[in-house]
């Protein structure tokens, strides 16, 4: 197989106000201003795909690699792949009031998948759309999770933070509960790997292995409503309280979907006081039921986009937001 080295291309983004919230009107304009470096980022794709030929392009919700799927004729097919696939599901929740926002969301999510070949990431099983072609497929989650045993006798509850700016309400709730030991990652620029705030509250800086090993040994998981954490709690056995960044509608319908599939608890707020209505444990058996068939699902996605290709093996072309790489 032929690998390459990763290339990155700079791509949309949000921007946040006091590292909370999102800034719509801020995201906006750098976005705006970032157009000729987006304008060269879908050159240099278009010259990469034309130089090493990939017999497949798996977009993994890059919004650039839809306008090149839309606007290139002569070129490899493409498999955009994310659970905001769902969004055009008629059987996925909808939330209520963001109108603005969620046609905003439905918008971008057409641009993402223009062209494509469509997986929806899901956490339960709905029928696929033929003709909308889009397969439903289970969430695609880091090969560590899969040989974490999870401690049935957690006594810590682990918070992941996406944005720093939360650190204050985890500090106000625990001087009010110090008897609670809490885990807290979050992304502080120049945070120390660890940092002890006392006998109980600890925070890590963002690690990707550790929060897994940690995800395993908890009690409860307090985060952020990002869909794979979602999928890892639920693997393993972890119920949620979910805290969705505010003004992110894509974060809010995750909430909804969390709490109809009976995953946990959702708040405006990290008030852990809500931690009491959670069970000790899920019952995840069917979720890893159908988890065991995210594999067997992408691939045949693959192998009807690109006829002829034996689905074990093709030369893939991956595209992640903010960068790409050949393998």
């Amino acid at each position: 197989m032929k690998m390459l080295p990763i290339m990155k291309i700079p791509t949309l983004d949000f921007s946040y106000k006091d590292s909370r919230k999102v800034n719509l009107s801020a995201t906006l304009a750098g976005n705006v201003r970032k157009i000729p470096a987006y304008w060269r980022g879908l050159r240099t794709l278009k010259a990469v795909v034309r130089e090493n030929r990939p017999d497949v392009i798996i977009n993994f919700f890059e919004p650039l690699t839809g306008v090149y799927a839309l606007t290139c004729r002569h070129r490899p097919p493409v498999v955009a792949v994310a659970h905001q696939f769902m969004y055009g599901h008629p059987d996925y929740v909808r939330a209520p009031g963001l109108r603005l926002q969620q046609l905003g969301m439905k918008w971008f999510v057409q641009l993402v998948g223009a062209a494509s070949t469509r997986v929806a990431l899901s956490l339960y099983s709905v029928p696929d759309l033929p003709g909308k072609n889009l397969t439903v497929c289970p969430p695609i989650l880091r090969r560590q999770l899969f040989d974490l045993q999870p401690n049935p006798n957690g006594n810590f509850v682990l918070v992941y933070l996406l944005n720093h700016g939360y650190a204050d309400q985890i500090l106000q709730w625990h001087k009010k509960n110090p008897q609670t030991v809490l885990h807290c990652f979050y992304d502080k620029p120049d945070a120390p790997p660890e940092f002890r705030h006392d006998d109980t509250l600890t925070f890590h800086r963002l690690d990707g292995d550790k929060f897994l090993r940690l995800m395993a040994e908890c009690k409860f998981v307090a985060c952020t409503a990002g869909f794979e954490s979602l999928g890892e709690a639920a693997y393993l056995g972890k119920p949620l309280f979910l805290m969705p960044v505010g003004n992110h509608v894509e974060q809010q319908i995750n909430a909804i979907d969390a709490l109809r599939a009976g995953l946990g608890v959702a708040d405006t707020s990290f008030n852990l006081d809500r931690l009491a209505e959670l069970p000790d444990r899920l019952d995840n058996a069917k979720f890893r039921a159908w988890l065991n068939r995210a594999d067997s699902l992408l691939l045949e996605a693959l192998d009807r986009a690109v006829h002829g290709v034996e689905p074990e093996s093709p030369h893939l072309f991956h595209l992640h937001p903010g960068e790409s790489k050949v393998a």
